[in-house]
């Protein structure tokens, strides 16, 4: 039981460290997503694929042949420092979060 917990503490410690906006209409037929990863999610990268995975859902939704297609993808990692970790020889760390803003558009 208690260590049911335990993993249940973590997975939702875990699920919170990304997220992803709602789609928006971008004109012109693209929409727009954005997505955070913090570095224990990927960062950056990991920004990305939740974007990208929210954009297949969002497209397939609208119709069932669909798939996203990336016009323009914006990256940047956000660095995040620690105090008193045992990374470098003060005592801390950096740590990369991620950001990304994908415009795509849906197509078969």
């Amino acid at each position: 039981m208690f260590s049911k917990a335990i993993y249940l503490g973590i997975g939702l410690a875990l699920s919170g460290c990304a997220m992803t906006s709602d789609v928006m209409d971008g004109g012109d037929g693209t929409y727009l997503i954005s997505a955070h990863a913090s570095a224990i999610r990927g960062g950056a990268t990991g920004a990305n694929s939740l974007a990208y995975e929210d954009a297949q859902k969002f497209c397939a939704q609208k119709d069932p042949g669909f798939h996203s297609v990336v016009v323009n993808a914006n990256e940047r990692d956000v660095y995040q420092s620690s105090f008193g970790g045992s990374y470098n020889r003060y005592g801390g760390s950096t740590l990369a979060a991620g950001n990304v803003n994908l415009r795509f558009k849906c197509g078969a």
